[in-house]
């Protein structure tokens, strides 16, 4: 494949991935509206979207079987402009859960395949632009999602539903020019079969370095997923925060924050980042806590932003902590088995809260789910100090 054509064909690929990434969050300052108009709980906010975490999972479980297929990513395409029809045209609850259940399997999809095939092009090759766009496509529709619907919904006719509308046009847009170019690697090398799943689980939940890489990426997870799922119920109802544009923003801010902060190198070694990653989202969501005590915007503004940067700093040193202890043959899967465990806390924010909810109230789970991440964060950092690294070479500073 000529560079041009490579890099119009990554080009594309980050696009979408970006734009499969965009319903997981779309929805984050419509939740009120739905609310009002679908008649939906604040436990059942977080079962939605505890549904879209299962979608991608089960997205992600499926796709070292269907990878190799060079229509899996139109087909993808296909599934996800159903699942904008179906919020497009939702009237019940039922009808929210399959939407959002729908993107979830399309995302885990597009999570598993789309860096895949990133990886066989010379992106060191390409222009600045397309570089930038490979690496980071799903951190940019992560942050601009909320911002969009929230505007849109706003300021725009047709509230709670244009922002569907849009999504379907760009989805068929792009569908025609997401078909795999031929020679994609073949189904082994995608499954990572060449290292048994046994054996990965095993290396990945072996001695302090590892479970300080997982406790901070189950951090990072349950964080965003927090905020994600019931963040902006929370800013609504008990900040009092009415304009659903402001309120996307400050969702969209820790996905900002985070997806700047992971792009940076910083320097130190693999634990001191994770380290300050949980440091940071510890500091964040304690000012989350006290955001909620006193009903400050400002200060869950604050919050937002600490805790994003946490974020990316936590899963810079995870994955390269991750990537330190395999080889080259077993990387990719390893990788990909920690980002499935990390998942756990994106579920443990949504189905978990969601639950509480229900037989408490909103601020006390809201609350209390924050301190929960305070001394996850905390037993992370100690775990880091406590850890013998395998080597003595640095994985992460700068050259």
């Amino acid at each position: 494949m000529s560079n041009d054509r490579a890099s119009r064909t990554a080009l594309v690929l980050a696009l979408g991935l970006g734009l499969v990434h965009m319903p997981g969050v779309l929805p984050a300052p419509l939740y009120p509206v739905y609310q009002q108009t679908v008649g939906i709980s604040d436990a059942m906010v977080g079962v939605l979207f505890g549904t879209y975490v299962g979608g991608v999972m089960i997205g992600l479980l499926v796709m070292p079987w269907i990878a190799r297929h060079r229509y899996v990513l139109v087909a993808s395409c296909v599934l996800s402009i159903f699942g904008n029809v179906l919020f497009l045209v939702a009237d019940s609850g039922d009808d929210l859960l399959a939407a959002h259940f729908v993107h979830g399997l399309v995302l885990g999809v597009f999570t598993g395949v789309v860096p895949v095939v990133l990886a066989d092009f010379d992106v060191s090759r390409m222009s600045k632009l397309v570089g930038r766009a490979t690496t980071s496509g799903n951190a940019i529709g992560l942050a601009v999602g909320p911002v969009w619907s929230g505007l849109l919904l706003q300021y725009a006719p047709l509230p709670g539903r244009l922002v569907w509308i849009i999504q379907i046009v760009l989805t068929a847009a792009i569908l025609p020019l997401v078909r795999l170019p031929a020679g994609t690697r073949s189904r082994a090398e995608l499954a990572g079969s060449a290292v048994p799943l046994r054996t990965t689980l095993r290396s990945l939940l072996l001695g302090a370095a590892a479970y300080a890489s997982f406790l901070a990426g189950f951090c990072t997870f349950a964080t965003g997923g927090l905020l994600g799922s019931v963040g902006s119920v929370a800013i609504h109802s008990l900040i009092g925060v009415e304009n659903g544009f402001v309120t996307g923003i400050i969702v969209s801010l820790c996905f900002g924050a985070s997806a700047v902060t992971g792009a940076i190198r910083a320097r130190g070694s693999d634990m001191a980042v994770v380290r300050k990653g949980a440091l940071w989202m510890a500091v964040g969501s304690l000012l989350m806590f006290g955001a909620i005590v006193w009903a400050s915007v400002i200060l869950m503004v604050v919050a937002t932003l600490v805790i994003g940067c946490g974020q990316g700093l936590a899963m810079q040193g995870a994955t390269q902590a991750v990537a330190l202890r395999h080889g080259p043959a077993s990387t990719g899967a390893a990788i990909s088995v920690f980002f499935i465990l990390c998942y756990l806390g994106t579920t443990l924010a949504s189905l978990g809260v969601g639950s509480v909810i229900a037989v408490t109230s909103l601020a006390v789970t809201f609350n209390g789910f924050a301190i929960l991440m305070v001394l996850l964060c905390g037993l992370a950092m100690v775990l880091s100090r406590t850890a013998v690294r395998p080597t003595t070479r640095s994985a992460v500073a700068g050259g």
